[in-house]
């Protein structure tokens, strides 16, 4: 399956990067490089971390999907780190759409 193209970001951090793509489509992609990760059980870690801490806050949007690309040090997060900083940057998409 083709992405469209994601033009724009809207969080960047060290750890990861989101993208938001409205394309009528309610859902999660997530982008785990092998080449950053080359162990599958660590690849596989960090996709259940992240459809977790979604589902367990609600911050699925009726409208569009979410990309998410893990980088290098996302892996050294724990839970906490990790979901605080998905959360803020999610929190901060849905405010500034409302702003709009």
């Amino acid at each position: 399956m083709r992405t469209p193209s994601l033009s724009k970001h809207f969080h960047t951090s060290k750890n990861l990067r989101i993208f938001f793509v409205e394309d009528g489509k309610t859902g999660l992609r997530i982008v785990v490089s092998k080449k950053n990760f080359r162990l599958a059980v660590t690849r596989n870690k960090i996709k259940r971390r992240v459809k977790e801490i979604f589902k367990n806050n609600h911050l699925f949007l009726n409208k569009g999907s979410f990309v998410l690309v893990a980088h290098k040090p996302f892996a050294e997060l724990s839970y906490k780190e990790a979901s605080f900083e998905i959360i803020n940057a999610v929190k901060s998409l849905t405010h500034n759409k409302v702003k709009k």
